[in-house]
């Protein structure tokens, strides 16, 4: 009994200290829900796979996310989706973002840096070493130095990543200075990507071999003819070296301070222009070219590992002009190089500069690999390179979900203001404490101190559950408190179940002391069947039914399951004890009925009063207010 109560107070206590608490539902703190259908050529879905609904859960999942709602519930009913986000502030936003219907999108990369956080402090050292005047940045110097040289930047003498960008010079690269010329044409100086595309006639590595990494081959001149460099002679007018590692730091800070990235609202509008995205793992910024084409080129894909024991995406693209020709004119683009999809990566088999087509969903650049061949067979396609076995899974999965996209439409949209949920909370906690209170006096009224020890395990039981939902970060909805009010309903039984027991023990001849030891095991054994009944139907309710349902059938469920530890760790032994104590001397204190003695029914008549059997008291009438036996 005293562990059980010192658990229940300290564990109350330390989630009052902490803060924790339950998250409430969207019924309790407003918000909104919202049911979205399928529709496939605009018409209602009715052949809508199971993975097909999962993705879409996923990707709107990941979209709830980002607006910062805590505990949504997201879930399916059958083809359709269900949605409710409680808390959510911008309501209309959200709509629009839980029903944007995602589309795949192929999209050459045109650059792609590092994502580097910005740091103040440190770019205002670093201008100082570097001797930066006051209103010029990195940039400006680096365009001066190539001014000064007569480079364009997006021409002759740069590598594509040093092309303008809608953001600006997107390397810290500068034109080195060489005896010949100020500037000589450069290969890419990005590092190999982690996948490539190559087909059925791509060259196979054997076991062990090491994937070329070196930088793409470039035609040398003879050895007598190679021009002899120099040291590097700044010609911007600040004389600041471009070149040095700390100008390069510089200028990745300041794009850090600039950088933009294009809204995944907008990519819808935006298929024949340039866009910004990030990488899925946060990591690389993608600047990238318009879309050569979508997921209804695709068929279908899978995972699988190749002959190396890697994992490798197989991708399988639809026959004709708008399957794999589509795909093949793309391929033949960031194969040779061209300017829509410019060589800043390399082939993973020959070393050689290609391009790089991206893979984009819902606004986010899943992976992007090189293409190492100028065609492809539509069911000869494999994406290889470090994948591990989820991501593998995961892209083959994003392809397949473009092959076949959902368009999404509310079919039913419920809004719950903040303030009507407010309402709804005080509502209950009102309603609640009332009856608690008219419960409690009529339990302490009958049962009198057995009616203060049935609340006192009422109350650890209630700390138990608000101890276990607030460390499970549950959502608490009105469902959820019905299930709750219900479960008082069922521990109140269990206590009386008990007493009753105890009651009839004393009324057969056993002594106070005796039958609040004895009477409870017989009375646990019935309050264990009532509950395991209670606990099965919140079982089935929870298992085969849906939203809020769930949340009654939970919150119904843990209460009952406390009720059974509380009425053995705390019932039984705190009875037992008020037993044994000297309040057992009175029975009137237990609410136990006190028999007549045959002198007290003479009393009762008084002297030389006829017995009247009719209305004679007997042995068997009792009064809860007389002394003891």
């Amino acid at each position: 009994m005293v562990a059980i109560v010192v658990l229940s107070v300290g564990a109350l206590a330390a989630v009052i200290l902490t803060n924790t608490s339950p998250l409430l539902g969207l019924d309790l703190q407003g918000g909104i829900s919202v049911v979205l259908e399928p529709y496939v050529d605009g018409k209602p879905a009715e052949d809508v796979s199971d993975e097909q609904v999962e993705q879409a859960i996923a990707i709107i999942r990941s979209r709830v996310d980002a607006l910062g709602v805590s505990e949504p519930e997201i879930s399916s009913q059958g083809n359709n989706i269900l949605i409710q986000l409680p808390g959510i502030d911008d309501q209309e936003r959200a709509l629009e973002l839980v029903g944007r219907t995602a589309q795949l999108e192929f999209r050459p990369v045109l650059s792609s840096t590092p994502v580097v956080p910005p740091d103040p402090k440190r770019e205002a050292e670093l201008r100082k070493e570097l001797k930066i005047p006051e209103g010029k940045s990195a940039a400006d110097i680096q365009q001066e130095e190539l001014d000064a040289r007569g480079i364009d930047a997006g021409g002759e003498g740069t590598t594509p990543e040093e092309g303008a960008t809608p953001e600006g010079p997107a390397t810290t690269a500068a034109p080195a200075a060489t005896t010949a010329a100020p500037a000589t044409t450069a290969t890419p100086a990005t590092p190999a990507p982690a996948q490539g595309f190559a087909g059925a006639k791509a060259a196979k590595r054997l076991p062990g071999q090491e994937t070329p990494t070196t930088a793409a081959p470039t035609t040398a001149a003879p050895a007598t003819e190679a021009p002899t460099t120099t040291a590097f002679v700044p010609q911007n007018a600040e004389g600041i070296d471009v070149t040095s590692p700390e100008f390069g730091e510089l200028l990745q800070l300041e794009q850090a301070d600039d950088a933009t990235l294009t809204d995944p609202d907008e990519l819808g509008s935006m298929k024949d222009e340039q866009a910004t995205l990030l990488g899925k793992d946060g990591d690389t910024k993608y600047t990238l070219g318009p879309v050569l084409l979508t997921g209804d080129a695709l068929s279908g894909a899978s995972a699988g590992l190749d002959a190396q024991g890697q994992w490798q995406v197989g991708p399988t693209f639809r026959g004709g002009k708008d399957g794999i020709d589509k795909f093949n004119q793309a391929a033949t683009l960031c194969y040779n190089g061209d300017p829509l999809c410019p060589p800043n990566a390399q082939d993973s088999t020959s070393g050689a500069a290609r391009g790089q087509l991206a893979i984009v969903l819902d606004g986010e650049v899943l992976t992007a690999p090189s293409i190492n061949e100028a065609t492809f067979d539509k069911d000869q396609i494999s994406i290889s390179g470090s994948f591990a076995e989820q991501e593998a899974k995961d892209v083959a999965t994003a392809l397949r979900y473009g092959a076949l996209p959902l368009e999404l439409r509310p079919s039913q949209t419920q809004t719950v203001t903040a303030t009507l949920g407010q309402g709804a909370l005080r509502a209950v906690i009102i309603a609640g404490l009332i009856g608690l209170g008219i419960v409690a006096i009529y339990f302490i009224a009958y049962y009198r101190l057995l009616g203060v020890v049935a609340f006192i395990s009422l109350a650890l039981s209630g700390s138990l559950l608000w101890v276990i939902i607030s460390l499970l970060g549950a959502t608490l909805t009105l469902a959820g408190l019905v299930g709750i009010v219900v479960s008082i309903g069922v521990s109140l039984d269990s206590n009386v179940v008990f007493y009753e027991h105890l009651k009839e023990d004393v009324l057969n001849g056993q002594s106070l002391r005796l039958a609040g030891e004895k009477s409870f095991p017989s009375a646990f054994s019935t309050i264990v069947k009532a509950d395991t009944s209670s606990l099965i139907g919140a079982a089935v309710l929870y298992f085969l039914t849906a939203g809020s349902v769930r949340g009654f059938a939970f919150y119904l469920g843990v209460a009952v399951a406390l009720d059974l530890v509380a009425s053995y760790f705390f019932m039984r032994p705190a009875v037992a004890l008020l037993t044994r104590s000297k309040l057992a001397n009175r029975r009137s204190s237990f609410g136990v009925p006190v028999l007549y003695t045959p002198a007290e029914l003479a009393d009762e008549r008084g002297p030389g009063v006829p017995l009247v059997p009719e209305t004679e008291p007997t042995p068997a009438m009792a009064t809860s207010d007389r002394g003891t036996l």
